[in-house]
């Protein structure tokens, strides 16, 4: 049995990345990086690391963090990618952790947790390619993920390195659509998360794809950014970047695909950016403790194609998954109704089940309902903590011009039951996401609160 698996899985004059802006300190012009220029950049951070054992990875700039990334491996540290980057949350990594440092390009530091800034460091490109390309041992615990936070408090998840290079093959296979030339990809969510991470981060490494460094987050940034990279060119983004660009000008943009993934995406919208960019588009399914398990053609289908690695064993309810690349098995918190070997569909989390008025209901298929409305700009229907002796459910929208509560409320009654109905409905200028697309449930009830007041 293989033991290790190399650092890069690419030839050496290979390009790795694709750079929109320069790294002056680096001595990198904007354009196309090597494998063997990025493998001289990586030895020279490892050099520089010093002692530790957990570095917090705290680079905005892709191609920093996928050389911090690297060097950590490198000097057999561990990466610890947390899904904030603010000071509390590194106090925090610091005390769970021992021997922590922080390697960033320009962020607020924690004091005194020892640091490396990227930006200070002055490095050039001569490299040795005589040196090859490193070997890891497989059972490197290469990260630390975190999961969002999204229904709770934020838990670890440890990914070993033969984790990480068997899930990319997995992950290439079915979610790149065949071609023999190499990808340009753009990413519009931060690498520490972990779509972010799958797809930006160690698809280059050990596929035929070429990252970028930027991670723009306005519409016209996007398409800009899109037009800055050689062709063919693959968009990783979230529903609600998706959102905010599909009605953006993209006449003169073709892509070779778009993958979205973190929350669900509406058949609408999939089929408009289908039509936008003249691509396929492929939704995935996947959880931070286990990464990407399926696809589906949102714009077409409903049922979700597993991926052949993964295995889906039912308990009652139940739905726990295994892979020969996992330590362990992980108990899914979604409902899944298997409809044959391959394919099931979503019924939304376990506990997202409500009961009002004598009637039960599906959060998740309420806000699938929700999505559907042509006026939204963002939004979400939760179950609200409450008193009353009474509990509505409640919506929080953020709608396009020309569209009000009014309207979206006789949508919404002609499409659920009265009982699901929201009431009150809530209109903002946006929600309170984080950067990688993800609604904290702290973050809405807060915003609800003030909502009430």
């Amino acid at each position: 049995m293989v033991k290790t698996f190399p650092l890069v899985r690419r030839g050496q004059n290979e390009v790795i990345a694709y750079l929109l802006k320069p790294i002056a300190n680096f001595g990198l012009a904007a354009g196309k990086v090597d494998v063997n220029t990025f493998l001289s950049h990586v030895r020279a951070v490892a050099a520089a690391l010093g002692e530790g054992k957990h570095a917090i990875n705290m680079c905005d700039n892709r191609y920093l963090f996928l050389v911090s990334f690297c060097a950590v491996v490198l000097r057999r540290h561990i990466n610890l990618l947390p899904a904030t980057k603010n000071t509390f949350t590194q106090h925090q990594l610091n005390e769970a952790y021992a021997d922590t440092y922080i390697i960033h390009d320009g962020v607020d530091i924690a004091t005194p947790i020892p640091s490396i800034d990227l930006r200070k460091l002055t490095l050039n490109n001569a490299h040795d390619s005589s040196l090859g390309i490193p070997q890891i041992p497989n059972k490197h615990l290469a990260c630390i993920t975190f999961t969002s936070g999204s229904t709770g408090q934020s838990k670890p998840i440890l990914k070993y390195w033969r984790t990480l290079h068997c899930s990319t093959a997995i992950n290439y296979r079915y979610m790149i659509p065949k071609t023999d030339n190499t990808i340009f990809q753009l990413a519009t969510m931060p690498a520490q998360h972990m779509w972010g991470l799958e797809t930006s981060i160690l698809m280059p490494l050990f596929e035929n794809v070429c990252m970028s460094d930027v991670k723009p987050l306005f519409p016209q940034d996007i398409f800009d950014s899109l037009r800055s990279l050689p062709a063919p060119r693959l968009l990783v983004s979230t529903p609600i970047h998706l959102r905010a660009i599909s009605v953006g000008s993209a006449d003169d943009l073709s892509l070779h695909a778009v993958l979205c993934a973190t929350s669900p995406l509406a058949p609408d919208l999939a089929q408009e950016i289908e039509l936008k960019f003249a691509a396929p588009l492929l939704e995935v399914y996947g959880c931070s403790e286990v990464g990407s398990m399926a696809v589906r053609e949102t714009a077409r289908e409903r049922n979700w194609l597993r991926f052949d690695d993964i295995h889906f064993e039912k308990d009652g309810e139940d739905t726990v998954v295994s892979a020969k690349h996992l330590p362990e098995s992980t108990l899914l918190q979604d409902n899944i109704d298997i409809i044959d070997e391959q394919h099931f569909t979503l019924r939304g989390r376990t506990t997202d089940l409500v009961k009002i008025a004598g009637k039960r209901g599906s959060l998740f298929e309420i806000n699938q309902v929700l999505l559907q409305f042509k006026g939204l700009v963002d939004g979400i229907v939760i179950y609200p903590n409450t008193n009353n002796a009474i509990t509505r459910l409640c919506a929080i929208v953020a709608l396009k011009p020309g569209y009000d509560k009014l309207t979206l409320r006789r949508f919404l009654r002609e499409h659920l039951d009265s009982a699901f109905v929201p009431r009150p409905i809530h209109v903002v200028d946006t929600l309170p996401r984080e950067s990688n697309g993800k609604l904290l449930k702290t973050r809405v009830e807060d915003l609800l609160k003030s909502l009430k007041k």
